[in-house]
């Protein structure tokens, strides 16, 4: 006999023993044969990495466990992501894995979720007053190996998480303070609108104030700023101006009044107690005029009335 043959019985001996080996352990339990060679597909952590008005970027890691006496291989893993029984997003994991007998694998899944597509979503459970809701992860794994039938499984997650708002940021007002012949101060308001039912904070912020097509103006908010839950604060940042190297053209252009473009831009820290949500990087902007910014430090005095 060929060493090929010998090698490929082998094989197959391996395999025959750890079928039945596992048809004696189902025998002598009360568990299904699926439970013992039927990859199962667990969720570790989701940590959002990237925030902004507009989209939420997001890391899922996975374990996935292999309860079978012989080793798998996976060739790839299709994904939906459900909010109740909203489909919020798709993908593909097109990496393979091998995972050995009895053993367990990790990976991470990149995901984006858009809140516009979310927006119809956020509006029914905002009505109904609901501050967390059933996430579902259904994966169809593929393989051609024997344990997995028709050389694909579906498998279903749910984990019960809170329902994460996008924060909305505003402009409120843009103004000139310490005015001498060097320079001035760009006073920015800005107002964040924390929709979630947990608090927010925001560490070292760092930030650019833009009027018209002139180069922007840069500073810093060094510590951390608080924002409750389901309320908003209003954070007073400011900028040095220097009119040697930036001239007094942004002065005027403020003095010039209400239909001065703007376009604020802020990055920072996400503190949160949510695991989700700690450490993430976030990056808000608010463009607009300096009427429109009136109105809005008008329309939030209005609230606190």
């Amino acid at each position: 006999m060929s060493t090929k043959k010998i090698v490929s019985l082998l094989i197959g001996l391996i395999v025959l023993a750890g079928i039945i080996y596992a048809i004696v352990r189902f025998k002598k339990s009360d568990k299904s044969i699926a439970d013992y060679v039927v990859p199962e597909l667990r969720v570790a952590n989701i940590q959002i990495t990237n925030l902004t008005g507009e989209k939420a970027d997001m890391q899922m890691s996975m374990i996935i466990d292999n309860p079978a006496p012989v080793g798998i291989r996976i060739d790839s893993l299709h994904y939906i992501i459900y909010i109740e029984d909203n489909e919020v997003a798709r993908t593909t994991y097109p990496d393979s894995l091998q995972i050995e007998a009895s053993d367990s694998t990790s990976f991470s899944l990149p995901l984006t979720l858009y809140f516009n597509k979310l927006q119809r979503i956020f509006n029914t459970y905002e009505e109904q007053g609901r501050d967390s809701v059933n996430y579902k992860i259904h994966a169809t794994i593929f393989s051609d190996m024997a344990v997995i039938p028709k050389d694909k499984l579906n498998i279903d997650i749910e984990k019960r998480l809170p329902l994460i708002y996008p924060l909305k940021l505003e402009v409120a007002d843009i103004g000139v303070e310490n005015l001498s012949f060097s320079g001035a101060t760009l006073k920015t308001d800005i107002v964040i609108r924390n929709k979630n039912a947990f608090a927010l904070g925001f560490r070292d912020m760092s930030y650019s104030v833009q009027l018209e097509d002139n180069e922007s103006v840069d500073g810093s908010k060094p510590g951390t700023v608080n924002i409750p839950p389901k309320s908003s604060t209003t954070i007073s940042i400011p900028a040095e101006v220097n009119f040697k190297e930036m001239g007094k053209n942004l002065i005027d252009l403020i003095r010039k009044g209400d239909d001065v473009q703007y376009n604020f831009q802020l990055n920072t820290e996400l503190i949160s107690e949510s695991d989700i949500l700690q450490n993430s990087k976030i990056n808000l902007n608010a463009s607009g005029s300096l009427k429109s910014a009136v109105d809005a430090a008008k329309a939030l005095s209005d609230e606190k009335k």
